[in-house]
């Protein structure tokens, strides 16, 4: 019989289902990563200890090369100030005995060996009647003292350049050097108890608290600043734990309303699937009465012992195309009612509409209405035959309840911008004022009591965006409503452009 689906103006509801939760059993917990560039002390980087005895290292070497530079070179000036004051006093002492003596020359000859020693080697008697030297003049560092008696004759000595005592320079810089890593031992070690060694207790908690393992404290000893430190990070593990099993205990709650939302989700979409099989089942019962009476008829016929056996042939194959087409009727409901695999692949749209059609043509109120399809060569779609099923069958039957027995149902699919659009419209009374803008929330419907659940539209609606695609509605040319369902095409990874 020709069939016309006309949709009936169901208000339906923008109603946003939870995400579907395949396994409501709770996710493994993530576990912390440590950062090895924080709490990684091994690699290239130089530990604690190395940096701090490196520091000291280059902070003696710098202060005691400095002390040691400067000690030799005040030792040097000390001596020749030393050694420039005795020859002073040298000279002084030979002036006056030249000074006193019968002949100054012969005297100054006989004191020169003696005084030619002691880093003096040069000596010189310089007057206006006067001039004698001994040994090497003019190089060196030059002492003058005038005679006492005769100030314009000097005695003039000439000492040697210095030359550094054996070993005296090596004793001191060992002196120094020794006593130098004996301080820098000790400080190490000093700043190892104090820095160092509560510094490596902190690292390894705030490791171990990077591994999840926050049930630990540290010690609070050493410096002022590192015992406060440590009282910080015991704080702050503590409110790390705290807050961890907040955000467990918060994180239970949430995993337990996910999996009951995931359980209201399919309960809704199973009882959208029902009523859709409760209003399929009414027109079917009076669909299968006909052939069963035919059944019982032909049977009770063929009982008959004196009929002829061709003729009871005949009557038995009519018997058994009347049950196929009852088998066919109730298969094709069953299939309906019974939830395929969800499968995310290509899905052909036109066999989904063949499909739909064909569980409403049975209804018994659909035969003064004409369903016209205009079927284009379309794409598959990504999604669900099963769900997609599910929406253009809720969309045929509202179609047919809106005509109200009698008038036209249209089912279009078309392929428009990279998407593929399905649309039905009938020439009914159209989306009422009143719930056009509630149409796709749950509860909303105009049809009488006990016909619609105000489910179906919400429904629908879940379906298509869960898949990526767009319901519309609209009102059609000519009077009536259009629904349009807009879907990705298979291998298109965004949704269908407005």
């Amino acid at each position: 019989m020709p069939i016309q689906l006309a949709m009936a103006r169901v208000p339906s509801m923008s109603w946003v289902m939870p995400p579907k939760v395949s396994d409501p059993r709770p996710a493994p917990r993530a576990k912390l990563e440590r950062s090895p560039g924080i709490l990684d002390t091994r690699g290239t980087v130089l530990g604690l200890r190395l940096q701090i005895g490196l520091a000291l290292a280059v902070a003696f070497a710098v202060a005691f090369g400095i002390l040691a530079a400067t000690s030799l070179t005040l030792g040097r000036r000390d001596r020749a100030r030393v050694r420039a004051a005795e020859a002073e006093a040298l000279a002084a002492t030979l002036a006056q005995a030249v000074d006193g003596a019968e002949d100054p020359v012969r005297t100054f000859d006989e004191l020169a060996p003696a005084a030619l020693r002691g880093g003096v080697h040069g000596m010189e008697l310089d007057g206006p009647r006067t001039h004698v030297a001994r040994g090497t003049t003019r190089l060196g560092k030059e002492v003058r003292v005038p005679l006492p008696g005769d100030p314009e004759t000097v005695v003039a000595l000439w000492l040697a350049p210095s030359e550094p005592r054996a070993g005296s320079g090596s004793l001191f810089v060992l002196y120094v050097a020794v006593t130098g890593l004996l301080i820098l031992l000790l400080t190490y070690v000093a700043l190892t108890f104090l820095i160092v060694r509560p510094l490596q207790a902190v690292t390894s908690a705030s490791g171990r608290v990077a591994d999840g393992r926050t049930e630990i404290e540290v010690p609070a000893r050493g410096a002022g600043e590192v015992r406060a430190l440590a009282r910080s990070f015991n704080a702050m593990a503590g409110q790390v734990r705290a807050d961890r099993e907040q955000l467990e205990a918060r994180l239970a709650e949430l995993e337990a309303t996910t999996a009951e939302l995931a359980q209201a989700e399919d309960q809704v979409l199973r009882s959208a699937r029902l009523a859709s099989v409760g209003r399929l089942a009414a027109g079917i019962a009076h669909e299968i009465g006909n052939p069963l009476t035919a059944v019982v008829g032909l049977v009770e016929l063929a009982r008959d012992d004196d009929m002829d056996p061709a003729e009871r042939d005949e009557l038995l194959e009519r018997t058994i195309r009347e049950a196929e087409r009852i088998q066919r009727i109730i298969r094709d409901l069953l299939d309906f009612a019974r939830p395929a695999p969800e499968d995310e692949e290509g899905v052909a749209l036109a066999a989904v509409v063949d499909d739909a059609v064909r569980l409403v043509a049975p209804q018994q109120d659909t035969s003064r209405i004409r369903i016209e399809r205009r079927v284009a060569e379309v794409p598959p779609v990504r999604g669900s035959a099963d769900r997609l099923k599910q929406v253009v069958l809720n969309l045929l039957l509202n179609a047919i309840d809106a005509v109200d027995g009698e008038g036209e149902v249209v089912v279009e699919l078309e392929e428009r911008e990279g998407a593929v659009v399905l649309a039905v419209s009938d020439d009914g009374p159209g989306i009422a004022p009143e719930v056009r803008d509630q149409l796709f929330e749950p509860f909303v419907t105009t049809k009488a009591v006990g016909r619609g659940t105000g489910l179906g539209l919400a429904v629908c609606h879940t379906i298509v965006e869960r898949l990526g695609g767009r319901l519309s509605a609209s009102d059609a040319e000519g009077g009536g409503a259009r629904f349009e369902m807009l879907l990705p095409a298979a291998g298109e990874n965004h949704a269908p452009r407005s």
